[in-house]
């Protein structure tokens, strides 16, 4: 057992889950919500991977919707060091987190896990968002007021950045 495998298992005794990679190097979590995770192993670049998917998008908003997560995505402004792209084997957004591993402590780990969890948890509700109301943008259907729905308000909103910077 590797170092990271080491790390996993132990964070997966704490909290009653169980953390194993499989031949892939994919360690897959489901969450109490129901949400699933993939913590993908690089061992060639000596990485973790957080993945988690956000949501499909259909063909009609997908330039409104790209056009903005693209914005988002920019320094890393509105996704805290994570980068949302899109899988177009699976035609669903995806928002990862690398996290090299020299030097990464159990408890770095862990910390970058949980903050993970809730970023992803953010972006999916704020994705919906995007997606519901550039839906309504290409039906031709708009709302009264000139703001635009983003579905809710962004990570930086719930809780200040302190509360979604992934980093240790």
């Amino acid at each position: 057992m590797n170092g990271i495998e080491e790390i996993l298992k132990g964070i997966g005794e704490r909290n009653g889950l169980e953390m194993a990679f499989d031949k892939n190097g994919a360690c897959p979590l489901e969450l109490e919500d129901g949400r699933v995770m993939i913590l993908q192993e690089r061992a060639d670049l000596n990485e973790l991977d957080f993945v988690a998917t956000l949501g499909s998008v259909p063909v009609e908003a997908r330039q409104e919707v790209f056009t903005r997560l693209l914005a988002a995505n920019f320094y890393w402004n509105e996704t805290f060091g994570a980068t949302i792209s899109w899988n177009a084997d699976l035609e669903e957004a995806v928002i990862i987190y690398p996290l090299q591993l020299d030097g990464a402590t159990p408890e770095a780990v862990e910390t970058i896990l949980t903050r993970f969890v809730e970023l992803q948890a953010s972006w999916a509700r704020r994705f919906a968002g995007m997606v519901a109301s550039a839906q309504e943008h290409a039906s031709g259907e708009t709302e009264d007021d000139d703001e635009e729905d983003d579905g809710g308000a962004s990570p930086a909103d719930e809780g200040g950045n302190d509360h979604f910077i992934i980093h240790p």
